[in-house]
């Protein structure tokens, strides 16, 4: 069966490299081979793979640094990596968001292993180019919010309709979160319409810090955001939100001449099959949990079940 998504294999022990190239074309993969990281980075500019499969412990360059030089370049940084490691020797520590030690495969390395690694990350591949070339088809609609500059209601629509339309085909997770600020009719009251606007403008630019590329920020409330976040299970939706949530509370705001603590209130919800598919439940269920969290006394994250 033939394929036309191209694998290279990165590693410094022959026998793994041959064993990995031999299963992967048996699976109708196009595979390239390297032996260490600078034939890697190389092949990479020579034809750009569409998923790599590398070897952390190599000498002269090890994995992380193939890694770190892969990702500070335009044309590589997009590759999806699967990384190999022995049991016994000391992990990486990984501070990018797009990589983590579930990103592992232990040797030695079993052949269905490996092959369900690589077809989920082509999956996720194909889902994330679909939903890019689905986006640019969406700027035409893009209004941006005056205050904040993020992107407004009538493109979250159309984005969640898309994005349940792709989790549902590749069966993969779709998540959103609802952010809103605890208390803020009486910050409105107190410190007036100027004072808040400011809070609002910097509470959009923390969030959009946060955020990877591929997730969407959307104003959709005077002190409400909404995050779509693609490719995200519940538990990785959860970390995100409490991360938001610890910065809110750790941050000085800026209102007027001085400066506020301002906390948020967070609700989750996971797309599921039952779910409509324009997510006015997911969104619904969201608002419930915020709800909740403002009435439980503010400043936590609920997860909608």
């Amino acid at each position: 069966m033939k394929n036309s998504s191209t694998i290279l294999v990165v590693d410094d022990e022959q026998a793994v490299t041959t064993l990995l190239v031999e299963v992967l074309k048996k699976a109708g993969y196009q595979v390239n081979a390297a032996n260490d990281g600078f034939k890697a980075i190389a092949a990479c500019k020579v034809r750009t793979p569409d998923v790599i499969v590398l070897d952390l412990h190599m000498p002269l360059m090890g994995g992380m640094e193939v890694y770190n030089r892969l990702k500070s370049e335009e044309k590589t940084s997009g590759i999806p990596i699967i990384f190999m490691a022995a049991r016994d020797k000391t992990l990486p520590t990984f501070n990018n968001d797009e990589a983590s030690n579930e990103d592992i495969v232990f040797k030695p390395i079993e052949a269905n292993e490996i092959l369900s690694r690589v077809k989920s990350v082509l999956k996720e591949k194909a889902l994330r180019e679909e939903l890019k070339k689905k986006e640019a088809q969406l700027r035409e609609l893009t209004l941006t919010d005056s205050l904040t500059e993020l992107r407004t209601t009538r493109y979250l629509d159309e984005f969640m309709q898309i994005g349940i339309r792709q989790a549902k085909r590749y069966s993969v997770p779709l998540s959103i979160v609802i952010m809103e600020l605890d208390l803020a009719d009486d910050l409105l009251k107190t410190s007036g319409k100027a004072a808040f606007d400011q809070v609002i403008s910097q509470v959009a630019l923390i969030i959009t810090k946060q955020m990877r590329e591929s997730d969407i920020v959307v104003r959709t409330g005077q002190s409400e955001f909404t995050i779509v976040l693609t490719c995200t299970t519940r538990e990785g939706a959860i970390e995100v939100a409490e991360r938001l949530r610890t910065k809110m509370g750790a941050t000085h705001f800026v209102v007027g001449s001085g400066a506020k603590i301002v906390t948020c209130s967070l609700g989750i919800c996971q797309y599921a099959k039952h779910m409509d598919d324009e997510g006015k439940l997911m969104m619904s269920h969201a608002r419930a949990a915020v709800s909740h969290a403002h009435n439980s006394g503010g400043n936590m994250t609920l997860m909608a079940e």
